[in-house]
C-alpha cells in the first residue's frame, strides 16, 4: 500500500511534465503528439479569418428546404469537430455566408467544403468490401462510369448523391424485427439503374456509399431496389442514425459558386485580450492567496495541484483541438473555480476531523471519503448541463454555447482528477515524511482540538 502513493507521485510527475511540452511546443504548426497538432486555436473574436459568399447556381432549385439543408451541412463540414465555432448564415434568398476563424487563405476553405459536396454509391460487385471511414480512391481511382458500363473488376456508379430523394431518406427500428434500419429513395435516373444494378447481383454483389471519399457503409444486395429501399444488418440505432444522416446532409442538395470572399479582422482587439488575460492572472493569484492564507499547507498543496490542473487542461484545449473564444475562456475560468470548490469542501471537512480528535493521516482519509458525495454530485450536475448546453448549440447553431459547454465541461473532468488525486497524493506523502505537524498548520484552531489531534502520523489505504 506505501509503494501505490509513491506509484501515484509518478504518474502525476510525468503527466505534468507531457502536459508542460505540450503547452510550450507547436507553435509553428508542425508538432503532433499521435496525430494530433500542439498549436492554439484562437476563434473569430480573437483572431478572425476568412469570409465567403456562397450563392446557389441554379436559383431555381434553391428552394427554402434546399437552402436550410444545404447550410447544415456546409456547418457540420467546415466545424468538424464541433469546435472550431464558424459563422455559417443565410443571406438572401440564394446565398450562404461562411467564416471560419485562423483561414488566411480561400484555399482553404475550398478543401473544407469539399467542392460542395461529392456522393456517390458505387456498385462494387464481388469485389473485396471497403470499411467504414476508409478512402475509396486509395483503393479505386477515377472511377466515373456508371453502373452498366464498367466491367465486373471495375466499381461502377449506380447513384449519384443529387438522385438520393432525401424527403424518404429517415433511420429507425425495423417495426418487425426490431433491428436499427436506414431507409432511402432514388429519384431521376438514378431509379432505373438502381433497379437494373441491384436484380443483377442479388445476393452476390454489394454497394459502397462514398461521402467526400470516405465510405460511409458498403451494405450486401439482398434483393432488387427501385424507387425505395433500406439497409440493414447495422449494429447500433445510434450508427442507423449516422448514416441516415449522412444520406440526408452529407451531399448538398443544390451546387453553389463562390460569389465573394475577403478578410475579417478580429472583433475584439489586442487590448481585449491583454485585459482579459489580465483579469484570469489577477483571479487565479487571489484564489491561491486566499487558499494558503486560509488553509496554511492544504492550501499550498492545492494551489500546486491548480497549476497542474491548468496546465494539463492547456494542454488538452491544444489536442483535441478547442477553438478558444472569449466564451470558452470564461468556461474555463469557471472550471478553475470548481477546482477550488472541490477542495475547500475536502479541507473543510478535513479540519473537523482534526477537532474531533484524529490523527492528521486518519483525518485525511475521512475527509476526502465524506466529501467525496458532494463534489461527485456536484460536478456531475455541471457536466449534465455542458451536455445539454453543447447539444443546443450544435443543433441550433449557436456555437458559441457550444464552445463555452466544451471549455467549461473538460475543465471539470480534469478539476476532478485533480482535486481528488492530485491533492491527496500530495497530502499523503506529507503524512508519510515522518514529521509531526501543529494541526494550526491545518487551518484547524487549538480550542477545540483534542491531544490526539496534534500528532501526526499513519494513513489508511
Amino acid at each position: 500500500m506505501r509503494h501505490r502513493n509513491q506509484y501515484f507521485l509518478i504518474g502525476i510527475a510525468i503527466l505534468f511534465v507531457a502536459a508542460f511540452l505540450v503547452d510550450l511546443a507547436g507553435t509553428a504548426g508542425d508538432f503532433k503528439i499521435f496525430g494530433h497538432g500542439t498549436v492554439v486555436h484562437e476563434g473569430l473574436d480573437l483572431i478572425g479569418g476568412l469570409s465567403m459568399d456562397l450563392e446557389a447556381k441554379d436559383h431555381s432549385a434553391a428552394t427554402d428546404d434546399a437552402m436550410n439543408a444545404a447550410l447544415d451541412v456546409i456547418t457540420k463540414r467546415v466545424n468538424a469537430f464541433g469546435v472550431s465555432e464558424p459563422q455559417v448564415t443565410r443571406y438572401g434568398s440564394y446565398g450562404i455566408d461562411v467564416e471560419i476563424p485562423g483561414v488566411k487563405n480561400e484555399e482553404q476553405i475550398r478543401s473544407t467544403l469539399g467542392s460542395t459536396g461529392q456522393m456517390f454509391i458505387y456498385g462494387m460487385g464481388t469485389l473485396p468490401h471497403l470499411s467504414q471511414g476508409a478512402s475509396f480512391s486509395a483503393t479505386y481511382k477515377n472511377i466515373t462510369k456508371p453502373c452498366g458500363t464498367s466491367g465486373a473488376s471495375t466499381p461502377c456508379i449506380v447513384l449519384y448523391g443529387n438522385e438520393l430523394d432525401l424527403s424518404q431518406i429517415s433511420a429507425g427500428t425495423d417495426p418487425n424485427s426490431g433491428a436499427p434500419i436506414v431507409y432511402f429513395g432514388t429519384k431521376g435516373a438514378g431509379v432505373s439503374r438502381m433497379q437494373t444494378y441491384t436484380s443483377a447481383n442479388v445476393g452476390t454483389g454489394h454497394m459502397a456509399i462514398v461521402l467526400d471519399d470516405k465510405v460511409i457503409t458498403d451494405p450486401d444486395i439482398q434483393g432488387a431496389i427501385s424507387s425505395q429501399g433500406e439497409i440493414t444488418g447495422i449494429d447500433t440505432v445510434a450508427d442507423a442514425q449516422a448514416i441516415g444522416i449522412s444520406l440526408k446532409y452529407g451531399a448538398l442538395p443544390i451546387a453553389f459558386s463562390i460569389a465573394a470572399s475577403s478578410q475579417i479582422s478580429a472583433s475584439l482587439g489586442p487590448q481585449y485580450v491583454h485585459d482579459a488575460e489580465l483579469a484570469g492572472l489577477v483571479g487565479l493569484a487571489v484564489v491561491m492567496f486566499f487558499m494558503i492564507a486560509y488553509y496554511r499547507v492544504p492550501g499550498l498543496l492545492a494551489d500546486c495541484a491548480l497549476l497542474i490542473y491548468a496546465t494539463e487542461t492547456f494542454a488538452v484545449f491544444k489536442l483535441v483541438p478547442v477553438t478558444l473564444t472569449l466564451a470558452g475562456i470564461a468556461g474555463f475560468i469557471l472550471s478553475v473555480g470548481m477546482a477550488v470548490d472541490a477542495n475547500i469542501l475536502i479541507f473543510e471537512r478535513l479540519k473537523e476531523e482534526l477537532r474531533s480528535g484524529k490523527t492528521l493521516g486518519a483525518a485525511i482519509e475521512a475527509g476526502f471519503n465524506r466529501a467525496w458525495t458532494s463534489i461527485r454530485d456536484s460536478n456531475i450536475s455541471t457536466m449534465i448541463t455542458c451536455v445539454v448546453l453543447y447539444w443546443f448549440g450544435q443543433n441550433y447553431g449557436a456555437s458559441t454555447i457550444a464552445g463555452f459547454a466544451l471549455t467549461l465541461g473538460l475543465g471539470v473532468a480534469i478539476s476532478m482528477f485533480t482535486a481528488i488525486v492530485v491533492t491527496r497524493t500530495f497530502l499523503r506523502t506529507i503524512v508519510r515524511s515522518n514529521s509531526t505537524y501543529h494541526p494550526k498548520w491545518f487551518g484547524a484552531g487549538m480550542e477545540n482540538v483534542a491531544p490526539a489531534g496534534r500528532v501526526a502520523r499513519g494513513v489508511v489505504d
